[in-house]
């Protein structure tokens, strides 16, 4: 067989090119410390590789996810023990209150504290996290939950949506609790009451939070709604601002309170209850007082300081202010431990969470091993198949040399 010269060179630069193509390669391999460098060094390895990687990318985006989610939760729990240390403070002052040996001035300067801790907890109550949202307010996050309205009293204008966030592929966490459930909707332990201005009203006037003035005569009103209405000031005489306190359900006048003149401010008693009208109501402005088995934390010590206020120095006033004080205090422990029950399911929260970041720790940590595995190059290999690709390549260029000079031509 004749072995042409022009085949004798395309040899010898072909050995040199594979030569060179391989010591490139595993310079390649030892600079980025990559053993595989494109699918087709090892296909296989290259598709596991893959599903490792987003592996590991998803559960980072989780793991951003899991220290929000500790952010949330333990924001809240702090919040809810500040919180339980005010109704604390509360509920002493309240047990101090009823000390029956105590005067008006005297439940009155108790009452200066007891609002200073309303106004601690209503703080609380309006908690905002890092990102600038209220994190009682449900869904409504950017609305501040608990506004003061005239008369005393706050309304909760948030919403009952829970927050939650995806902490692994097949798990979601709850990152907050409404105010609606934490400090709204609680057990009452007796029959109450809350009070709301009409929203069609004209005038200025409101209703305060009022409070129960005698538990059993209530009783045998409950559960009926009433509604305080002002009339035409022509209504009486001389003409002035008057009103009637009607039944709702067939707005029948009540113990006959019919166009009785309004002095602003007064109390205004009936079927067991107290409430007071202040500022300047208009003919036709109503205020509702609706019956309720529920009652919200605020109102419960807005009642409390109402009677404080109000009860004055006597034998029936004293047993008036034992009931009040009696109801205030079973009322005071059922919004505690509406406050305990949260406080409980936090915790289980926060426990599911650190056991999911643990979790997620631990196959992060196996797939970065087996990823390393699969992709790493070892170095000891590399640099000794470097080595011996370079001999190959010098003796295949020290090959052609000699070769390519094996010609007659050389030697006429």
């Amino acid at each position: 067989m004749r072995v042409s010269t022009m085949q004798q060179f395309n040899n010898g630069i072909t050995n040199i090119l594979s030569n060179q193509a391989s010591v490139n390669k595993t310079q390649q391999q030892i600079s980025s410390g990559r053993r595989v460098l494109t699918p087709a060094d090892d296909p296989i390895a290259s598709t596991r590789i893959l599903q490792l990687q987003q592996d590991i990318a998803l559960r980072e985006q989780y793991s951003g996810n899991l220290v929000a989610a500790k952010n949330h939760l333990n924001l809240e729990e702090a919040t809810l023990v500040s919180m339980v240390d005010n109704l604390q403070r509360v509920r002493e002052l309240t047990v101090q209150a009823g000390d029956g040996s105590l005067t008006k001035e005297d439940r009155r300067a108790i009452g200066a504290e007891i609002n200073e801790r309303l106004y601690s907890i209503v703080d609380l109550m309006n908690t905002k996290d890092a990102s600038n949202i209220f994190i009682f307010a449900g869904f409504k996050g950017e609305t501040l939950p608990f506004e003061e309205r005239p008369g005393g009293g706050f309304t909760y204008e948030g919403d009952e949506g829970q927050r939650t966030l995806q902490i692994s592929q097949n798990a979601e966490v709850a990152t907050n609790d409404t105010g609606k459930e934490l400090f709204v909707d609680i057990a009452s332990a007796k029959n109450t009451f809350t009070t709301f201005n009409n929203r069609e009203n004209i005038g200025t006037g409101y209703i305060t939070t009022g409070f129960v003035l005698d538990q059993e005569e209530y009783d045998e009103f409950y559960s009926e709604d009433a509604y305080i209405q002002f009339n035409p000031r022509s209504a009486v005489s001389p003409s002035g601002p008057n009103y009637t306190v009607r039944r709702l359900s067939d707005d029948r006048p009540i113990n006959g309170l019919a166009n009785i003149d309004y002095s602003q401010g007064n109390d205004i008693q009936f079927n067991g209850i107290s409430v007071k009208v202040a500022g300047e109501p208009e003919p036709g402005d109503t205020f509702v007082i609706e019956s309720s088995e529920k009652q919200a934390l605020t109102d419960t010590v807005q009642m409390l300081l109402e009677g404080l206020n109000t009860i004055p120095d006597s034998v029936e006033g004293g047993a008036q202010v034992a009931e009040l004080v009696e109801t205030t205090l079973l009322n005071l422990d059922a919004a505690l431990t509406s406050i305990s029950t949260i406080r409980s399911d936090l915790g289980a929260r926060l426990n599911t969470v650190d056991a999911i970041d643990n979790l997620q720790q631990d196959l992060d940590l196996v797939s970065q091993e087996i990823l390393s595995e699969l992709q790493d190059v070892d170095f000891a290999e590399a640099v000794s198949r470097l080595s011996l690709e370079s001999f190959l390549l010098e003796a295949s260029q020290q090959s052609y040399s000699r070769i390519s000079n094996l010609s007659l031509f050389n030697f006429l």
